[in-house]
């Protein structure tokens, strides 16, 4: 599964000279916990670096700055890291890892900014594959439940994706009768 099929496509920017309050206001707005920090350039918007909930909270509360007077792009992270919305979910989890970050810009092949990967996109994709194996197992339990039911000597019906569909969920399995273990 490539990047560009689950990142999310709504960036959220705010411009370096923006204050940290107008920053979390942007948070708040909008129900996201990152910020891409961005700037003109020559009539360009560039990026400048990401700017966390919690760099808000731990790196500015806590150290007492003022949230109205100190701009974003003092905060921001610039040491950005990126993925190439073709590149698979593997190498993002690697990025994930190996830069200790839990969100990656994803540009495309003109490296230009086309959505942010979260760990939590990564989390949903792979929580759903885990619910399909799961549907799997429970789906066998059930037809072994069935057999044992019907008792020794009696077939069982079995459903199977007919040859040539997309699979389980096409509704268009086809019905066999399993013969009786000797």
């Amino acid at each position: 599964m490539d990047i560009r099929s689950i990142c999310r496509r709504n960036l959220v920017t705010v411009d370096a000279a923006s204050s940290l309050a107008h920053a979390a206001g942007l948070m708040r707005e909008h129900h996201v916990g990152f910020l891409i920090v961005t700037s003109n350039v020559a009539q360009e918007q560039r990026v400048n670096g990401v700017v966390t909930d919690r760099d808000l909270v731990i790196d500015a509360m806590a150290r007492g700055l003022d949230a109205s007077r100190v701009p974003v792009g003092e905060l921001a992270n610039d040491r950005i890291v990126g993925v190439q919305e073709d590149e698979d979910i593997g190498r993002a989890i690697a990025l994930m890892q190996e830069s200790g970050v839990r969100r990656l810009l994803v540009s495309n092949a003109e490296h230009r900014l086309t959505g942010v990967l979260s760990l939590d996109d990564v989390i949903s994709v792979c929580a759903a594959q885990l619910d399909g194996l799961a549907a799997l197992i429970r789906t066998g339990m059930q037809r072994e439940s069935a057999q044992t039911a019907a008792g020794p000597g009696v077939p069982v019906l079995l459903r199977f994706p007919a040859v040539g569909t997309a699979g389980w969920g096409s509704g268009s399995a086809q019905e066999v009768v399993r013969p009786p273990s000797a």
